[in-house]
Formats: C-alpha cells, structure tokens, sequence
C-alpha cells in the first residue's frame, strides 16, 4: 500500500469520526439540556466574556476549527445562545494566531539573532486578526451586526427542508453513536465527543500536511508567492485540504526563514484566503446537526473573513509597511519578544478574570 494511499484513507477516517464527533457532542447537549445550558450561561455571560473565551479557548486547542465546530453542537442543541455563540466565532479569529507568534519567538530565541521574514508572516496573522477583532467586536457589542447575519441566515436555512434528512443519513452512518449514550452519562458523551473531535481535526491535518511537508512541495508553494491573488487563491485551496489555519500559517514560518519564499505583501492574501478555506469544516458541522441555527452561526463565520478579505485587499501595501516595521521594533532582543508573546497570551486570561470577578 503506498504512503499516499495510507495517508488518503486514513484522512477519510478522521473525517468520518470529526462527523461523527459532531453528533455525539450535539446529543450529549440534547439530553443534559437545561442544566448545560445553566452551567455554560454562568462562565459566558455576554458578547464580551464570550468574544474573549473564544480567543482563550482556541489558542488553548490550537484550533479555530475545532472549537468553532463545538460551539456549533453546542449551539444547535440549544445549550449556547445564539449571541453567544456569535460572539466566540468572533474571538476565536484571534486564538489562531498564538502558535504561529509561538514558533517565531521559539526559533529567535534558539537562534539568537532578530526575526525578519519569519517574524513577519507571523505579524501580519496577527495583526490581521487584531484589526478585525477591533472593527467586529464593536459592531457586534453595541449593534449585534453579526447576530442579525446569523438570525438572517437562520430564516433562510429553514426554508431549506433537505436539511433535515442529513441528520437522519449521519445516524444511519454512526449508529454506535446512540448505542454508546445508552450505556454512559450524557456528560461523559460531551467530554469523548470533544476529544473525538479535536483528535480528528488532527489527524486530518498531520495527514493532509504530509503532502505539503516534503521539500518538492516548497517550489509548489514558493510559485504561488508571485501574485497577491495566486497567493489569495493557494491560501484558499490548501487551507481546504489541510482545514487548520493556524497550520498553514506556520508552514510558511520555517519557509520565509529559510528564504524558500519571501515574506513580501503576498503573505498577506494567502492568509486571507486561508481564513476562508477554514469554513469547509465549519460547515461540515452545521450541516451534521441539520439545524438551521447551526448554519446561521457557520454564516457569521464566513462573513467574517470575506468580509476581512474585502477590508484589506486593497490596502496590501500600506499593511505591508507597518507589518515589517511592528516586526522590526518586537524583534529588536529575546527578551522584548518573550515580553510580547507573554503579554499577548495573558491580555484575553485577564479579561476574563476580571470579568468573572
């Protein structure tokens, strides 16, 4: 059996249990109902808690697609309000951007000298998703612009009465699913549910990414740095394939150190188009639970990033500037790098407590 098949079989398997992860999550939520929905209320009060708990917990699972999918199961069993829910999918764009700013700061550190190309494709995620955060958070807290999206698209996937036999397909595909809630706690359903999931994502990003990790596959993604649009184009498709932004960000970390591309305003498209390509798994979710809500919180998420791609598309040049200049001024030691790395993971830590208390 060749390595591409393996690889090609074992990735259709991790979609398999990401699916099935999904409904077990969302019939976990089902039958504890009420209580769940009590319980997630108390930690997530409102747009803001809920903003900041999305950035939280995505840099903590490395993984915008994986939480946003729960948040999705979530959602659509009524355990997360839909604003709530809104307002996660916002933070979570921001989660995404800790292990790229990770692996920059660990290899200047290790190599001792200022960070230049590498550094720079990890400050434009960041910035990037810094500035979205600040223009959608208001819009969300003070006009719910993107619940409005979310209850819009509710309505319109309603209408939609195909959805409904999806879940009856993916119970028919996952019949252990049921089986299994009949001999354990609907709590202890939610906790495997979310281990499957996470773990799927995994494995279908360490197998997808094997296409992209051998060094034949550098000249692939070095021609696609020649045009911004080819480079909005390559982010998209490979993001698809391999659904982890945080993972084909880091990618091009190693890549523009080692010169095999060069971190120009091209890096800039491709992560935008990056950011698109993660809603394919989003969606895959929503459409696992047939809800209506499910795809109207997957519709904010999409949203979101076309929107973000419309804003700053067309200003590649001056966002260029001020991301190879910010790069400059945090690489100038270590130890203002690890300053900023802490002071980055601690600011959405903070918040949240302060908010709590």
């Amino acid at each position: 059996m060749s390595v591409n098949y393996k690889n090609a079989t074992a990735a259709i398997l991790s979609i398999y249990f990401f699916i099935s992860s999904i409904t077990l999550i969302k019939s976990s939520a089902t039958i504890m109902g009420e209580p769940l929905a009590e319980k997630i209320s108390l930690l997530i009060k409102d747009t803001t808690t809920g903003v900041f708990a999305g950035w939280l917990s995505t840099a903590i699972l490395h993984s915008s697609g994986a939480f946003d999918s729960i948040i999705v199961a979530l959602a659509s069993s009524g355990a997360v309000p839909l604003s709530i829910a809104v307002a996660a999918i916002i933070g979570a764009e921001m989660g995404t951007t800790i292990t790229p700013f990770l692996v920059s700061v660990v290899s200047h550190i290790r190599k001792r000298r200022r960070l230049t190309a590498s550094f720079s494709v990890t400050m434009s995620h960041v910035l990037y998703n810094l500035f979205t955060l600040l223009i959608f958070y208001p819009a969300e807290l003070f006009f719910k612009v993107f619940t409005k999206v979310a209850v819009q698209g509710r309505y319109i996937f309603v209408k939609a009465t195909w959805l409904r036999a999806i879940p009856d397909l993916i119970d028919v595909m996952t019949p252990w699913v049921g089986l299994l809630l009949r001999h354990i706690p609907p709590w202890l359903g939610l906790l495997l549910g979310g281990a499957t999931l996470i773990a799927s994502l995994i494995c279908l990003e360490r197998y997808m990414t094997a296409f992209f990790s051998m060094p034949r596959s550098w000249n692939l993604i070095r021609a696609t740095f020649t045009r911004p649009l080819r480079a909005f184009a390559a982010g998209f498709l490979f993001t698809v394939l391999v659904p982890s932004t945080t993972v084909m960000v880091s990618i091009l970390v190693p890549l523009a150190d080692s010169g095999v591309i060069r971190a120009d305003y091209y890096i800039l498209p491709y992560i935008l188009g990056a950011n698109i390509g993660t809603v394919f798994d989003v969606m895959i979710a929503a459409l696992a639970t047939g809800n209506p809500v499910a795809l109207g919180i997957w519709l904010v998420h999409l949203t979101i990033n076309l929107v973000g791609a419309c804003i700053f598309l067309p200003i590649l040049k001056p966002f260029s500037a001020l991301v190879r200049r910010t790069a400059e001024t945090i690489s100038l030691s270590p130890k203002r790098t690890l300053f900023i790395a802490v002071v980055f993971h601690a600011v959405p830590i903070l918040v949240l407590i302060n908010l709590f208390l």
